[in-house]
C-alpha cells in the first residue's frame, strides 16, 4: 500500500505510538502543524489557536500617528507549535503518521490504511502499540479495533466525538450569515477572509462530515467495546470559540498638553457566537456553548464510553493538540501504561 508516511524509530522496549489525523486535515497536523491547514489547507491551523492581540501604544503626539495599519487582526498567533508527537519522539518512543489517501473520504476507507501503519509500527517495537487520534482520527482507531489486535496496548482520543457531533445539523441555517459576513470585508481582505469562512459553511455541509451526526449509519454500525487488553484515555475540551475577526480601532489618553495614542483592537464577531444570530435557541448545539463543547464536538461526545481515564480543558477543537497542560496529562499516562 503506497501511502505518505513520517515515522522515527525508537527504543524497541518503549510502545510506539500511532498518530492519525482528523477530518480535512493531514499528517502536518502532528509533525509540523505551523504548516497545516483545515478544509484543503485553506485556512491555517493557526488561526483557530489565536488570541485576542494587544492594545498598542504609538506615544505622545499631537495628531494620530501617520503610519499605515491593517483595518482587521484575527488575532496574534502562536510562536512556536508542539505536540504529542514530538514529546514522545524526544522520550525515545518510535512515532509514526501518515497522510490518508482521502482525508474527506469514509472511515471504512481509512482503516485498511491505519492496519498497515500498525503493521509498520508492529516491526520497531518489542512493547506494542498506542493509538493516538484526534477527532475523527478517534473513530478511526474504534473501527480498526473491532479487529481485537492484541498489539495495542492503549487508546488516546483528543476531541472525538464518540457520541457523534450535531454541528453538521445547523448547515441549513448558516447561508445567512454570509450576507452578514461579506459587508465586512474588502479589497484583499475578501479575497482571503471571506472565501475561506464561505468554504467552512460548504465544509459543514459535506456527506464526510454527516457521517459524524448522532445516530448515523456508521455510528450505529459500531460494534466495538472494551478490551481488557486495551487502556483508554479521553480528552475533550470546553472551550467553543474557534475564529474571532477584529477591527482597529484609534483611540486616545490626554497627557498634560498632549495626547497619547494608541489601536485597540475591537472584536467584530466570533464562530460560533455569531451564530446565535441565526440558529434558533431550541437548535443550537451543545457543542457551540461555553462550557460544554470545544466548538466541534460536545464534552460529553469526547469521552470514550468505557474510558479508564477522561479530563476536560478549558480549551477549543485545536488548542486541545498543542497545549502543554494537556501533554503532560497525556504524558504522564502513557509512562504508567508503559
Amino acid at each position: 500500500m503506497d501511502l505518505d508516511i513520517l515515522a522515527y524509530k525508537g527504543m524497541e522496549d518503549k510502545p510506539a505510538a500511532v498518530f492519525i489525523h482528523g477530518l480535512g486535515m493531514d499528517a502536518d497536523i502532528w509533525v509540523n502543524p505551523s504548516a497545516s491547514g483545515i478544509l484543503g489547507g485553506r485556512f491555517p491551523v493557526g488561526t483557530l489557536l489565536s488570541k485576542r492581540p494587544s492594545v498598542e501604544d504609538f506615544g505622545l503626539c499631537t495628531e494620530p500617528p501617520g503610519k499605515a495599519v491593517p483595518r482587521f487582526s484575527t488575532g496574534r498567533k502562536p510562536d512556536t507549535l508542539q505536540t504529542l508527537f514530538g514529546d514522545l519522539r524526544g522520550k525515545g518512543h518510535t512515532v509514526i503518521t501518515w497522510t490518508q489517501k482521502r482525508q474527506a473520504g469514509p472511515i471504512d476507507s481509512i482503516v485498511p490504511e491505519l492496519k498497515e501503519i500498525v503493521r509498520i509500527a508492529g516491526t520497531m517495537t518489542r512493547s506494542g502499540i498506542i493509538l493516538i487520534g484526534h477527532s475523527r482520527g478517534g473513530l478511526v482507531a474504534r473501527k480498526y479495533l473491532t479487529e481485537s489486535d492484541k498489539s495495542v496496548r492503549a487508546l488516546i482520543t483528543i476531541s472525538t466525538p464518540h457520541n457523534g457531533s450535531s454541528v453538521a445539523k445547523i448547515a441549513a441555517y448558516l447561508s445567512p450569515l454570509v450576507s452578514i459576513i461579506d459587508p465586512l470585508f474588502s479589497g484583499g481582505d475578501k479575497g482571503t477572509l471571506s472565501f475561506t469562512i464561505k468554504r467552512i459553511f460548504a465544509f459543514l455541509k459535506s456527506r464526510a462530515l454527516k457521517e459524524l451526526l448522532p445516530g448515523s449509519k456508521f455510528l450505529r454500525s459500531m460494534k466495538d467495546r472494551a478490551f481488557d487488553w486495551i487502556y483508554y484515555i479521553s480528552v475533550g475540551g470546553t472551550n467553543p470559540t474557534l475564529f474571532s475577526l477584529y477591527r482597529w480601532r484609534w483611540y486616545s489618553v490626554k497627557e498634560g498638553d498632549c495626547n497619547r495614542w494608541f489601536l485597540k483592537p475591537v472584536e467584530l464577531f466570533s464562530i460560533p457566537d455569531i451564530f446565535e444570530k441565526v440558529i434558533p435557541e431550541n437548535l443550537y448545539p451543545e457543542e457551540m456553548k461555553r462550557g460544554m463543547g470545544d466548538g466541534l464536538v460536545s464534552a460529553e461526545s469526547s469521552r470514550i464510553p468505557w474510558s479508564n481515564e477522561h479530563y476536560n480543558f478549558d480549551l477549543n477543537h485545536a488548542e486541545v493538540l498543542f497545549d502543554e497542560g494537556v501533554r503532560n496529562t497525556l504524558l504522564k499516562a502513557i509512562e504508567r501504561i508503559s
